[in-house]
């Protein structure tokens, strides 16, 4: 297998462990720099990077190292954030509904989907205001930040309850608010201080 971290290639005749990867790659982000995601073979991995060398390793031929400056990885973060919005914003509309109704398997699925994305977003927010490239809002993000935790705090309570119409009025009045106005910040944030990609 050939590992390739920046300018380094190395050669393995047998094949490492993960955690000798993941270690070899924790030695090579230096300060200022972020691992973002590796190419096994030519297919892009951006998450449950140990688990996937754990069962995938001994069938990788080339495993290429992406790391990112600060600043690219935050670029890369507020598009994310964006694209993420973009599609939930919809999404949540339509459970809004499917809470006013009787809330179907399908319904509660998504809504899932919802928290897992809200966690996501919340961890994508944590990286915008306490990196060293944050955005000049930064302090704005922070306070969507903690109104979206204490919507979610009432959307937990309201579930607690069953509350299925509270948790439509939580969804409609507090959070699609909220997501909007991160869309919008994300939008006017990547613009004027970031860089879009594939733009023609």
């Amino acid at each position: 297998m050939k590992l390739i971290i920046g300018e380094q290639q190395i050669e393995y005749k047998e094949v490492p462990s993960a955690d000798e990867v993941i270690e070899l790659i924790n030695e090579n982000v230096t300060q200022g720099h972020y691992f973002s995601h590796f190419l096994a073979d030519g297919e892009e991995v951006y998450d449950e990077h140990e688990e996937y060398l754990e069962s995938h390793l001994d069938e990788i031929k080339e495993l290429q190292v992406v790391i990112k400056t600060e600043k690219e990885f935050m670029n890369d973060v507020l598009l994310s954030a964006e694209e993420y919005l973009q599609r939930a914003i919809p999404d949540m509309s339509v459970l809004v509904e499917g809470f006013n109704r009787v809330p179907t398997s399908d319904t509660w699925d998504r809504f899932e989907m919802l928290l897992g994305g809200m966690e996501w977003l919340n961890d994508m927010l944590k990286v915008v205001t306490n990196s060293k490239e944050r955005p000049s809002n930064w302090e704005l993000f922070q306070q969507l930040k903690s109104n979206m935790q204490a919507e979610l705090l009432k959307i937990r309570k309201a579930m607690e309850k069953k509350n299925t119409n509270q948790i439509s009025t939580i969804l409609k009045n507090g959070l699609l608010p909220i997501f909007t106005r991160l869309k919008e910040e994300f939008g006017k944030t990547i613009d004027s201080e970031f860089l879009r990609k594939d733009l023609n």
